[in-house]
């Protein structure tokens, strides 16, 4: 229909220089006018790369995978790349079969996606020379890089931010010692008591046994009808900090005017709390980046080391510390 061979069309409709743009232009004419499109399955297996990536999370409520994916897609699709993402809801064998659906498509990489920061074994279905990324969790079982938050650089971090505050009597309310975050945040947090020279005193710590806002608010309360209470509480998450806030208020204690608080996480409702809450945001989207780079690192050739990348925490200054603005 274009009055031109087989060839032509080929190299008009892949942007070749060796056809005309009167060439060019008329035979995409046809085939918009045809509805024809290229068989991207084709093209995949003469070029050896079908330009899609696999993303398999086990977040069944998906709380911080919307973010990392977003991210990961932005990269993906500026390198020319599509995304497919299934939920294994944490189950091996909807992991395996994901994996195997992935791969027969082949897919050019596979990132997983973890709903917290732990260790983990290797991929449910072997990946042969597939490129692999962790994200949101790491593993010491196949070489791959793990793209992780910084958590004990966050808590440093929301801990110093305080203490340049002028508080001096920082308490910290914690999760559950079973996630690998809360270690971590611990230290994070006497680390930077500890570059203040401020002592650590461990009645001013408490462990929630779970994340929820019940939580923060029963153990602001029990810490600030302790003797000497705290004037800042660092909580290990948004949930626990919107607890001590309610608690605290309930008390009849300022906050900030009293105490300072700050969470971890940057929760959406975080700023939308009676008294807005000052946290440290996950870097999700910037793993997400991350994690995709490292895939593109692999399809160029790059041999992917093992090694866990933590990404740097930020810090988001409401009202609940009294400070409107990073120290």
């Amino acid at each position: 229909m274009a009055g031109v061979s087989q060839a032509t069309v080929s190299k008009a409709l892949n942007d070749s220089r060796e056809v005309s743009e009167e060439t060019r232009e008329r035979v995409t004419a046809v085939a918009s006018g045809l509805g024809y499109r290229p068989n991207a399955i084709a093209r995949s297996l003469k070029a050896r790369q079908t330009h899609t990536l696999g993303v398999i999370t086990n977040d069944s409520d998906g709380l911080f995978t919307t973010a990392m994916v977003r991210g990961l897609a932005e990269v993906a699709s500026e390198n020319g790349f599509g995304v497919f993402v299934c939920n294994s809801y944490d189950k091996v064998a909807k992991e395996r079969q994901h994996l195997e659906l992935l791969l027969d498509k082949q897919v050019d990489g596979i990132v997983l996606i973890g709903y917290k920061v732990a260790e983990r074994g290797a991929p449910a279905s072997p990946t042969g020379n597939t490129p692999v990324v962790y994200l949101y969790e790491y593993t010491t079982a196949v070489r791959a890089p793990c793209i992780v938050p910084d958590d004990e650089g966050g808590s440093r971090l929301a801990t110093s931010h305080v203490l340049n505050l002028g508080r001096r009597r920082v308490a910290f309310i914690n999760g559950p010692p079973t996630y690998e975050a809360t270690h971590l945040r611990l230290e994070g947090y006497r680390g930077a008591l500890r570059d203040s020279g401020v002592a650590f005193e461990p009645d001013l710590v408490r462990v929630a046994p779970d994340w929820n806002q019940d939580s923060g608010f029963r153990l602001a309360r029990d810490l600030m009808q302790r003797g000497g209470p705290p004037d800042a509480i660092v909580c290990a998450n948004d949930e626990l900090g919107a607890g001590a806030i309610l608690g605290l208020r309930e008390l009849g204690r300022q906050v900030p005017g009293e105490v300072s608080i700050i969470g971890f996480d940057d929760r959406s409702f975080a700023a939308h709390l009676p008294i807005p809450l000052s946290t440290i945001a996950l870097p999700l989207y910037e793993m997400g980046q991350r994690a995709a780079e490292e895939v593109f690192r692999g399809l160029a050739g790059e041999e992917l080391r093992s090694e866990i990348v933590r990404v740097p925490c930020k810090l988001v200054v409401r009202e609940s510390c009294g400070g409107l603005s990073p120290s």
